[in-house]
């Protein structure tokens, strides 16, 4: 059985798994370089631009982790929808994130020793998508529970 029903739909999923790799990267590279500035200036004292570009860089790691968690909701968002219709989107959703998960994870441990990042920092964007997954998947879990029951009180009857 194939994973996507048609090739748009397989370019669809590419382009969004190299967007969300690339914001990864973005958010570890940016990380870094403002973690390895701070950490050269760390024994003196800092200048007010050095301060302010530290900052930049900081507001900017916010802006792609969030940015990264944006397109996961809006991609959420848009498997929702298109699921009342067609039951079938909803594996190769959860294919495609469960492996992007996996090498984004698997990534974050190998860049450990290559970057000057603590593991915190280099898999924080991925917490926030665990919490929702998590979350999604207890609310289905408990909707399936419920219904399963409502099944079955009404067969009873």
């Amino acid at each position: 059985m194939k994973l996507f029903n048609s090739k748009a739909e397989r370019i669809y999923y590419i382009v969004y798994t190299i967007i969300m790799f690339l914001l990864y990267l973005g958010y570890v590279a940016l990380d870094n370089a403002r973690l390895s500035k701070g950490a050269i200036r760390g024994n003196g004292t800092i200048t007010e631009s050095e301060w302010e570009s530290m900052s930049q860089m900081a507001a900017w790691t916010v802006n792609l982790e969030f940015i990264f968690l944006g397109l996961f909701v809006v991609m959420l968002s848009i498997m929702y929808f298109r699921s009342f219709k067609n039951k079938l989107v909803i594996k190769p959703f959860l294919v495609t994130h469960a492996a992007l998960f996996t090498v984004l994870l698997v990534l974050g441990f190998a860049l450990l020793p290559v970057t000057t990042l603590p593991i915190g920092n280099l898999l924080q964007p991925l917490l926030s998508l665990a919490i929702i997954t998590l979350f999604l998947i207890s609310l289905f879990f408990v909707i399936f529970i419920l219904r399963t029951m409502k099944k079955k009180t009404e067969q009873s009857f």
